[in-house]
């Protein structure tokens, strides 16, 4: 039902409207956003006349700051936290009347964006209405409002757009298949918001933005990743160097082990998603100890490797507390898949962008990557990586057998017992 990113940046960039679709499990809800800087009469018309929510006009921080506006009041009931701040309309010797008609809300969202605007060019309040993205964007608030300012950063505008909630004839909020309806009759591209943090992390890039003492220049040079602390460790598998990369804007601590004592070797890759059960304590209901104990093995016997210890991961993504919630439906007969379902948690919750980001960081650009897992396979592909897989051999026990035909039979694992 969605486009693609590429071709949702492709429109954006030249001002048409598109569809923004936030996760079904927050507001459910999609939005009409186009570039501030090129708002016209006929599009602000658009959004009242088809879409008919309110019309917001979502800025970078630096450009409240710039034209001098300020948070409204809050009684903090707001389970979203919108940052709404002053409403304006533009001053009447921009052209501005009421302030209300399509045509003056559109002199006023240019006039947001224009490199020399200031606080007294504008009225308070008006008839617009700004909420202000958070630093860091979508990697910190998985928000329209920053996903609004993250397309005009990706696409080199400045960091401003036009954000409005579709609804229908009756008033009521359109969901998917309505928003499907929707785009299909007005001809405009819709992604959703996962779409579009997905396409950042693998980017990987910080977008900034400079105010307007350097004429609004964009900036997409820092990388999210950071290392923050390396040493040696010494290991029973060998003696291995850890590295600690921080990822900036979640500040998600994953480790790395890495040794190149033989860097003529083609390195061999692992990405181990943590587990506290089976890594620390034993557990045999899986087989994750036993994973992580044979690429140990194999990066060491090939001297040239590199095992990324993914923090976050826990129960396929859900944490600890859902994951021993979940073994307990397991032990009344549910699957492991099926147990996350009924707590309403997703299949499997884990990405693997900050892996690839540190892969790059690292320049480990061709390996043999340790998985049987086909979603990892596919993360690795689409970020460009030369690499073959190596199988993961069946690691089984009596308690284990069961979850291990399960990632087999559902979640098309590499596994041959």
């Amino acid at each position: 039902m969605f486009d693609t990113v590429q071709e949702a940046l492709d429109a954006f960039k030249l001002g048409q409207p598109i569809i923004l679709v936030d996760d079904e499990d927050r507001e459910n809800e999609g939005d009409i956003v186009f570039p501030a800087a090129l708002a016209s009469q006929e599009k602000i018309n658009f959004c009242t006349k088809y879409a008919r929510g309110l019309v917001c006009i979502a800025i970078h921080p630096s450009i409240a700051n710039q034209i001098g506006i300020t948070p409204v009041n809050t009684n903090h009931a707001d389970p979203f936290h919108t940052a709404f701040y002053d409403s304006i309309d533009a001053i009447p010797a921009l052209g501005i009347t009421t302030g209300i008609s399509a045509k003056e809300r559109a002199i006023t969202a240019r006039q947001v964006v224009d490199p020399s605007a200031k606080p007294t060019d504008f009225i308070k309040p008006g008839h617009l209405f700004p909420v202000v993205a958070k630093e860091g964007g979508l990697l910190v608030r998985k928000g329209h409002t920053e996903a609004a300012v993250d397309l005009c950063l990706l696409t080199d505008m400045a960091p401003a757009a036009i954000i409005c909630e579709i609804m229908d004839e009756d008033g009521d909020m359109l969901r998917r298949n309505g928003l499907v309806d929707f785009a299909k009759t007005h001809q405009l591209k819709m992604i959703n918001i996962e779409q579009l943090i997905e396409y950042r992390k693998s980017v990987n890039l910080d977008l900034k933005f400079q105010s307007s003492d350097s004429n609004k220049s964009i900036e997409t040079t820092e990388a999210t990743m950071e290392l923050i602390a390396q040493s040696q460790l010494p290991t029973e598998f060998g003696l291995f160097k850890s590295l600690v990369f921080e990822n900036k804007h979640t500040k998600e601590a994953h480790v790395v082990l890495c040794m190149d004592s033989e860097k003529s070797n083609q390195p061999i890759v692992r990405f181990h998603s943590e587990c506290l059960t089976g890594d620390v304590f034993g557990s045999v209901r899986c087989d994750c100890k036993a994973q992580l104990t044979n690429a140990l093995e194999q990066i060491a016997k090939n001297k040239h490797g590199f095992l990324i210890y993914l923090k976050g991961h826990e129960g396929r993504g859900i944490g600890i507390g859902q994951k021993i919630a979940a073994y307990a439906l397991q032990d009344q007969g549910e699957n492991t898949f099926q147990a996350n379902l009924s707590l309403g948690l997703p299949e499997d919750a884990r990405n693997y962008q900050d892996a690839i980001a540190i892969l790059k960081h690292m320049h480990v650009n061709q390996f043999s990557f340790i998985t049987n897992n086909p979603d990892k396979v596919g993360a690795i592909q689409e970020a460009g990586f030369k690499f073959e897989q190596m199988i993961v051999p069946p690691f089984v026990t009596e308690q284990n057998k069961k979850y291990l035909q399960d990632k087999a039979t559902i979640a098309n694992h590499k596994i041959t017992f």
